[in-house]
C-alpha cells in the first residue's frame, strides 16, 4: 500500500543528495524541502568497507552526518544505492568506456540493488532502512547496448548500473525478479513517511 501523504506542509526536510529522482519522490510528501549536497568522500569509504549492506547503510548515514552541523533542528535524509553482480560492487562509471563495460558485465545476469536511507531529526537519529531488489538484465545485443548509450549519455554516466529502470518500457532490457520500485529507484522512504504520519 502506498504511503499516505503528509497532512501538513510545515515540516522542513533537508535532502543530502543531488539525485533528481530522490528530489521528485520527496516532493510527493513534503513541500518545505532544502536540497543540499553532502560532504562525504564516497571513494574513501568504499575502499574501507567491503560488505555491500554495511557499505550502503554507512554511506547513507555519513551523508547526513556530514551536513548535520548546518541543520540542527530539521529532518535530514541521506540515501545511497549500490549494485552488486557476481560479488562485485559497482560504482558510477568514470567514462563511457567503463559504462559500456558495466553493461556488458550485467548482460544475461541477475544483479542486486541495495538501497538505504538514514534520517536524523533535531540532531538525533530518527530512522534508517535498507532494502534489496533483484533484477535480471536480459541478453541483449552489443549493438542495442551501444544504441542505449548513444541516446542516454547522461544516464549511463550518472547511475550505478549505467541504466534507469524508467527506460525499461522503451528498451525492454530488464526483468524485476524481486523488490519494490522505491528500492529499485534508490530511495526506500515509505516506512519513514508512515512513521512521520503516525506521530502527527
Amino acid at each position: 500500500m502506498p504511503a499516505t501523504k503528509l497532512s501538513t506542509n510545515q515540516t522542513k526536510v533537508i535532502l543530502a543528495s543531488a539525485s533528481q529522482i530522490r528530489k521528485q519522490m520527496l516532493k510527493k510528501h513534503f513541500k518545505n524541502i532544502i536540497f543540499k549536497d553532502h560532504l562525504v568522500n564516497e571513494e574513501k569509504i568504499k575502499n574501507q568497507i567491503k560488505s555491500p549492506k554495511q557499505l550502503v547503510s554507512t554511506l547513507a548515514r555519513e551523508k547526513v552526518i556530514s551536513i548535520k552541523h548546518l541543520f540542527t533542528k530539521e529532518i535530514i535524509i541521506g540515501a545511497d544505492q549500490i549494485l552488486v553482480c557476481n560479488e562485485k560492487i559497482f560504482s558510477k562509471p568514470k567514462d563511457l568506456g567503463e559504462a559500456k563495460q558495466n553493461l556488458l558485465v550485467l548482460k544475461n545476469k541477475t544483479h542486486i540493488l541495495l538501497s538505504s536511507i538514514y534520517v536524523m531529526k533535531d540532531n538525533k537519529f530518527y530512522f534508517k532502512k535498507t532494502k534489496k531488489a533483484e533484477l535480471f538484465f536480459k541478453d541483449i545485443s552489443i549493438s542495442k547496448i551501444e544504441h542505449y548509450m548513444k541516446t542516454n549519455h547522461k544516464t549511463v554516466l550518472s547511475t550505478v548500473g549505467s541504466y534507469k529502470i524508467e527506460d525499461n518500457d522503451k528498451y525492454n532490457f530488464l526483468k524485476v525478479v524481486s523488490g519494490d520500485m522505491e528500492t529499485i529507484l534508490g530511495f526506500p522512504i515509505a516506512n519513514f513517511i508512515r512513521k512521520i504520519n503516525e506521530e502527527k
